[in-house]
């Protein structure tokens, strides 16, 4: 029997979607990585009810690298309408920090503004980045996903082992 190459793309996207939008939020995005994983994990269940076969680890590999990759993307879109939110946030914590550390540089205000102004290139640099790391933390989801939900038998039970009885089990005891 022909093993059938499962669809990666709507569940990677669906996944993926996720991780972008709740990694890019502001104050949520402190569970970035998180988001990630879960995100992959969902790409995984998804692809698992998709599929009657059983899923291989390399399923669990390339849709939690495609969410990963789809999450990237978004999330880098998604950064530029919050990017006022996130220099807000950032002023405010180089403030307070300025109290207490002699070593900033004076002109750190100046200094965030020119970090935080979007350039094309520091786009595509954010894009790539965002990209490769949800792509690690998307395969890490990937395997955690495809462990938990895509082992399926023939008779529709997940991972289930039937042992073998001692039979020292069955004698009376002493």
């Amino acid at each position: 029997m022909e093993r059938r190459q499962p669809d990666y793309f709507v569940p990677a996207l669906i996944g993926g979607l996720l991780a972008g939008v709740a990694s890019a939020i502001p104050f949520l995005n402190c569970l970035c990585c998180l988001w990630v994983i879960g995100g992959a994990m969902l790409s995984a269940y998804l692809l698992s009810e998709r599929n009657p076969a059983p899923l291989r680890t390399g399923d669990g590999l390339l849709v939690g690298v495609l969410s990963g990759i789809f999450g990237g993307v978004i999330h880098a879109i998604l950064k530029i309408p919050f990017g006022p939110i996130y220099l807000d946030t950032s002023k405010r914590f180089l403030a307070s920090l300025s109290r207490f550390v002699q070593e900033i540089p004076s002109n750190w205000e100046e200094q965030l503004e020119t970090i935080a102004s979007l350039t094309p290139s520091l786009f595509v640099l954010d894009l790539l980045l965002s990209c490769l790391l949800f792509a690690f933390f998307g395969a890490i989801g990937g395997l955690i996903g495809i462990s938990l939900y895509g082992q399926k038998t023939a008779g529709g039970v997940q991972n289930e082992k039937k042992t073998a009885q001692d039979q020292s089990d069955n004698q009376p005891g002493v």
